[in-house]
């Protein structure tokens, strides 16, 4: 279907009728397939609900300056290869994608349309090439449709070239046919939380072309700032402080706040005048020769003078912000593509001061002014929704982002720190001052760690903890060069830690920090350096405190997760850390992708808590009636009854759904059980030991697996232990890596009888680490990657790299709102499956013999 831009949308529209968005006639910027690919080039998707003659769901996918468009009766479904016809209609303009309203009866399209789902598309190969050959793949990061998906025209011949098939993929965003409908259970809108009865009834409060009316009062056709409540004829303000968000404990409720997912990465004014544009920084910096791309876009903004605040970020496929990427972009130009400015908020727009008007008519101004962009594509409008605020939060944190930012609806702009912006973490984060640095050990190089700290009201410098995690060889390489210019032989510290080999520094650079919560004395626990933050003064480092949230009445949440009905979603299963069965099962559900694999086809054993780790616990292997049908089962030879077996994202929320807290697997898989695939050692240490002598016993095993052909990957239990776990080809029989795993643990005993037992009894454990290796017998299990522990904290198990274990000096214990941070890092275990190595006749000879 050859495009004809949007001549054929303008010809089918009144636009002194319909208060639909009219087209631009600007011909769009293209660019190259390549282009699209690249990892930060993510284009937005829209599926609009459409109650007219007949209701259907509208799929729009951003190519080429507008949205090409199909019709879907059914809507879509989540259903691995389950076909939704699909009609294509007519290019859309790009504004279409925030049209939420009535159209007029009588005009084309006459009915509600609400705004279903949203996010960003990428394709999988040369986009136009698929559309002109009639296949279509490409995945989605939206709110309901994630993962692969692929549209298929039906038959050959022009007339048919309309019809198509929306086809999802099979990957671990794929529900099973019992999950039931999406467009049933997910019905309200992704914009305003509204559903299609509330659309229809709050018609009057819709933007019109026609009259200009909104809410029973003429403001002037979208675009217009002198349309908006409060605007005043002004020049652009030569310097605008940026509004601050306060720290809170929860998000807050009500239809009053909106909520945006909390961007993660340098926050910028963009101001345009002139036929220029410059980016500043939020304490005056001029940046824009750093991101003279941007710049260049925001240039081609189709405005006069405009003030817009937003942030400079990376986007990674899942549509996630990473401060990280940010930096590891800005140190290439290859990458300088993948940047973009997400602009959140308007302040000034050709000639008009609009800082007093509601923030929501200011962002329906962005939004109008962004969709008119002829650039490249790399400014953005971040999204909201309204109301919801504890779901929203939920889900973004199981997403793994930063936090959320919740923001009055009817607030003005106001420069400073105050309540009308609300920030909420999902883990622990800011900035501290580098006080000092740490000579390397071992392998590592250039530094070892970096030496904290903040300021107190009175200005006094306090240390923090240091932070030994979180570098790449690079970064470590600059570090050090820009710390050696700034040693000094005393500390700025008002209380330096005894500590030695610390090389002082003068207090000048800020890096961003994770933790994982503040100890007594107001230290850091489990910190992750994430960058350094050249856009705030070190002076104006302070530590962040949470304040709380003002409650209200809770709102009704939905209890639909992944395609499964939770009953009593609200009840708490780790009541110290107030974590419930709808966050936990969000947490499964955006972990999904990575946990799979190693659950997929192994027989599992449960531990099941279902009033929660305060409640009565217990182990259970076999499926029985308690267990929901979306699990699978797996039939054992020696045992009567199956087993519960986990082969997608549906079974495993089903799990949570009884309160399975813990999730352990067999060494095979279920269609081979008498062959394993891996071998499990359990490094478990007399408490009293320090953490250091377990990551030693992990480096000398990996280096033993080595030396015998097998490679070695590690995990944290998310207790005191680790895991080091080798994958094998299925060769060997469970006597045959039975007898090779005692092997090996009798000869690290043999070889440091003082450090080491193979002995489960307590009583010779004391001063010792046992190497369990009774779990590479049959029927044993091993608690799976990303599985929760049922333990206080809610603390997961991780893979985790050699190097970033090497670098620990304590256990990793990271939460379920911490864990979904590292889906943004590479995956530690990426190789796995390609590391697969028999075991050899060989190498069971070698081990044990001593």
């Amino acid at each position: 279907m050859r495009s004809t831009g949007l001549r054929e949308y303008e010809r089918k529209r009144d636009f002194a009728r319909t208060p639909e968005p009219r087209g631009r006639r600007a011909k769009p910027a293209r660019r190259k397939a390549k282009e699209l690919r690249a990892a930060g080039a993510a284009l937005q998707f829209v599926v609009q609900q459409h109650a007219a003659r007949n209701m259907h769901w509208d799929f729009r996918l951003e190519l080429d300056g507008v949205l090409k468009s199909w019709a879907i009766p059914k809507g879509p479904s989540l259903v691995a290869g389950e076909r939704r016809m699909a009609a294509q209609t007519e290019d859309h303009p790009l504004e279409y994608a925030g049209f939420e309203g009535v159209i007029p009866k009588g005009e084309y399209g006459g009915g509600t349309v609400v705004v279903w789902d949203r996010g960003f598309w990428q394709p999988i190969g040369d986009p136009r090439r698929g559309l002109a050959s009639g296949k279509l793949d490409f995945t989605l990061a939206g709110e309901k449709l994630r993962g692969r998906w692929h549209l298929v025209r039906m038959r050959k011949g022009e007339r048919a070239r309309a019809s198509w098939l929306l086809i999802k993929g099979r990957d671990a965003h794929a529900q099973p046919a019992s999950a039931g409908s999406v467009v049933e259970s997910e019905t309200r809108s992704v914009l305003t939380g509204r559903g299609l009865d509330e659309v229809a009834r709050d018609a009057d409060r819709t933007w019109s072309s026609r009259t200009g009316e909104r809410g029973g009062r003429a403001v002037g056709a979208p675009g217009d700032p002198a349309a908006l409540s409060g605007a005043r004829r002004t020049p652009l303000a030569r310097q605008v402080a940026p509004q601050l968000a306060t720290l809170v404990d929860a998000p807050p409720e009500g239809p009053e706040w909106l909520h945006e997912i909390k961007l993660d990465g340098y926050r910028m004014l963009g101001r345009i005048e002139r036929d220029s544009a410059r980016l500043v920084t939020r304490n005056g910096l001029d940046w824009t020769d750093r991101f003279a791309d941007l710049a260049a876009e925001l240039a081609a903004l189709p405005a006069r003078s405009a003030l817009l605040d937003g942030e400079v970020v990376v986007f990674d496929r899942e549509g996630r912000t990473s401060f990280q990427a940010l930096q590891g972009a800005l140190g290439r130009k290859s990458s300088a593509d993948a940047v973009h400015f997400a602009a959140f908020d308007c302040l000034h727009l050709d000639g008009r001061d609009v800082r007093a008007a509601p923030l929501i008519e200011r962002k329906q101004l962005l939004r109008v002014l962004l969709s008119r962009a002829p650039g490249g594509g790399r400014l953005r409008m971040s999204e909201h929704v309204i109301g919801r605020g504890a779901e929203f939060y939920a889900a973004a944190c199981a997403r793994g982002v930063e936090g959320t930012v919740a923001k009055r609806v009817d607030a003005p702009y106001r420069s400073g720190r105050s309540r009308a912006w609300l920030k909420i973490r999902c883990s622990k984060r800011q900035e501290f001052v580098i006080a000092g640095f740490t000579e390397p050990r071992g392998s590592r190089s250039a530094l070892g760690a970096l030496l904290l700290g903040a300021h107190d009201e009175k200005g006094a410098l306090h240390y923090c903890g240091k932070v030994g995690t979180g570098f790449d060889a690079a970064t470590l390489k600059r570090l050090r060069a820009a710390l050696a210019r700034l040693q000094r032989a005393r500390s700025a510290l008002a209380d330096p830690p005894r500590m030695r080999g610390v090389h002082w520094v003068t207090p000048r650079l800020v890096a961003e920090v994770s933790f994982t919560e503040w100890t007594a004395d107001r230290r850091i626990r489990h910190p992750v350096f994430l960058g350094l933050r050249e856009d705030k003064p070190a002076r104006d480092v302070r530590i962040e405190v949470e304040q709380p949230v003002a409650r209200s009445a809770p709102a009704a949440v939905g209890n639909v997760v992944a395609g499964v009905t939770l009953s009593s979603p609200d009840r708490v299963y780790f009541p110290d850390a107030g974590i419930t069965k709808r966050e936990l099962a969000a947490y499964y559900e955006a972990v999904a992708q990575r946990a799979l694999p190693g659950l997929a086809n192994r027989p599992l054993t449960l531990l099941r808590c279902p009033e929660g780790i305060e409640g009565a616990c217990f182990y259970q292997k076999h499926a029985n009636e308690s267990v929901p049908d979306a699990v699978a089962r797996v039939r054992v030879r020696g045992d009567k009854q199956p087993y519960a077996m986990v082969n997608d994202v549906a079974a495993l929320i089903s799990l949570v759904q009884i309160g399975a807290l813990e999730l352990h697997v067999w060494g095979a898989r279920a269609d081979h059980l008498e062959r394993p695939d891996l071998i499990v050692f359990d490094i478990d240490p007399d408490p009293a030991l320090p953490f250091a002598r377990v990551v030693e016993t992990a480096l000398a095993l990996r280096t033993y697996l080595s030396d015998l052909g097998l490679a070695a990957f590690a995990r944290a239990t998310g207790g005191k232990g680790l895991h080091v776990v080798a994958p094998l080809v299925r060769r060997a029989t469970w006597d045959e890596v039975r007898d090779f795993s005692k092997g090996v643990a009798q000869d690290l005993v043999r070889i440091a009888p003082n450090r080491f037992t193979a002995v489960m009894s307590k009583a010779q454990r004391k001063g010792k680490i046992y190497i369990d290796w009774v779990r590479n017998t049959r029927e044993a299990t091993a608690v799976a990657s990303y599985s929760t522990r049922a333990r206080p904290g809610a603390p997961v198990a991780l893979p985790i790299a050699w190097d970033e274990l090497a670098s620990l000096s304590a256990p990793l214990h990271e939460s379920v709102r911490e864990a979904p941070r590292r889906l943004a890092m590479p995956d530690p275990w990426a190789e796995f499956e390609a590391s697969r190595r028999p075991l050899t006749a060989a190498a069971r000879k070698r081990v044990g013999k001593g």
